[in-house]
């Protein structure tokens, strides 16, 4: 074996031995659910488009923090495929990456008198 690919050989040991991929959110599958407000369903569930991994350091992976960014409660009405969130991936204090999260489906708002009722009950007992 020549010298170049003992080097190579190598860096691929030290790499798979080093490192591990994570697995942060599948495409398509539900991230996680958020309040919905003066709409006809109180949370909508939200997913990213496409597969998000991250490959870190093993000795590092307590290091990996992911969190969601959006000013919530969401206002009704949303569209499905909106984006009304950002995933945010953040590690040893670096932000590595953020992705758009998108509602899983269609909410209407509701109606004029139901509006007013919620209103008046946010503002008499702080509920959502």
């Amino acid at each position: 074996m020549n010298s170049r690919s003992r080097e190579s050989a190598k860096l691929l040991t030290y790499g798979l031995t080093n490192f591990d991929l994570v697995e942060i959110a599948k495409a398509n599958e539900p991230v996680d659910n958020l309040d919905v407000w003066l709409g006809k369903e109180k949370s909508i569930s939200v997913y990213s488009k496409n597969d998000i991994y991250k490959t870190i350091q093993k000795a590092k992976k307590n290091l990996l923090k992911v969190s969601l960014k959006y000013d919530g409660p969401i206002e009704a009405p949303i569209k499905k495929d909106q984006v009304i969130a950002k995933l945010r991936v953040v590690y040893d204090q670096n932000l590595v990456g953020e992705y758009d999260l998108l509602a899983s489906k269609d909410i209407k708002k509701v109606n004029f008198f139901t509006r007013l009722m919620k209103s008046l009950n946010y503002l008499i007992w702080g509920d959502v």
